[in-house]
């Protein structure tokens, strides 16, 4: 219609990349204790902090838009208003999650599955939505609806081999980004207006301190209140200090 092309045109992208101040840490490989000849074929490493060795890009930032008491969206970026895809996928494979962190809003169906030959759980840590635990055979897939927003992302396990670790990310809205191996993130489609967004990272939690070219933000739940005009937001270079992650 008219007014989705005119809303589509006006909508700005918000984009930045968040770069880890300090020595990039070298991943350490996990400890495998179980099904140790199909997992170490690609061995495993602990992600809950990557940081590029080149440039310095922290992966695996979440950004999220997060709503004030009292603030809506407009009706026409709602999820129920876009079409997005009907599920999500998050699969078991070389005994690690892919993707490491899932984004899904509470429209879509999570998909579970499974690309290894050895049976893994699924462990879902929810805060708003029932946990569940469910055995994942070689080849199947399990669907789950998420119906309720999680606050933070949730943590997603496997009790059968106890080093993997995965994130789900559930919104009522499609305002997340994730950050690469670059540390870039982009979250597209924003209705202009001013918005707060949050910046989380697994082992910091809540990213507390940023430097960013307009200055300092300090904040313990890694809160940015950002005005967002039509066309690219670019936050430039968002620095975290390698202290926060001690």
């Amino acid at each position: 219609s008219i007014d989705c092309l005119a809303a589509a045109e006006e909508s700005g992208t918000l984009l930045g990349r968040v770069v880890f101040e300090g020595k990039a840490p070298t991943p350490e490989e996990l400890s495998l204790n179980k099904d140790v000849a199909v997992c170490s074929k690609k061995h495993p490493v602990n992600e809950d902090l990557l940081v590029n060795s080149l440039d310095g890009g922290l992966a695996n930032v979440v950004v999220s838009l997060e709503l004030e008491r009292g603030q809506t969206l407009p009706e026409i970026v709602r999820p129920e208003s876009r079409k997005l895809p009907t599920e999500v996928v998050m699969t078991n494979r070389n005994c690690r999650f892919e993707p490491h962190i899932a984004v899904m809003t509470t429209q879509q169906t999570l998909v579970l599955g499974n690309d290894d030959p050895v049976a893994h759980n699924t462990l879902a840590n929810l805060l708003y939505n029932s946990p569940f635990n469910e055995s994942i055979a070689m080849g199947s897939v399990v669907k789950k609806k998420l119906t309720k927003a999680e606050r933070r992302p949730a943590q997603i396990s496997c009790p059968i081999h106890s080093w993997m670790s995965g994130w789900v990310v559930v919104k009522d809205h499609t305002f997340v980004g994730v950050s690469d191996s670059h540390g870039r993130f982009r979250i597209t489609d924003l209705p202009p207006g001013e918005w707060t967004f949050q910046f989380w990272q697994e082992k910091a939690g809540y990213l507390s301190k940023m430097e960013l070219k307009s200055g300092t933000v300090e904040d313990r739940k890694g809160i940015y209140k950002l005005t967002i005009s039509s066309g690219n937001n670019d936050l430039g270079d968002v620095s975290v200090d390698a202290a926060l992650f001690e």
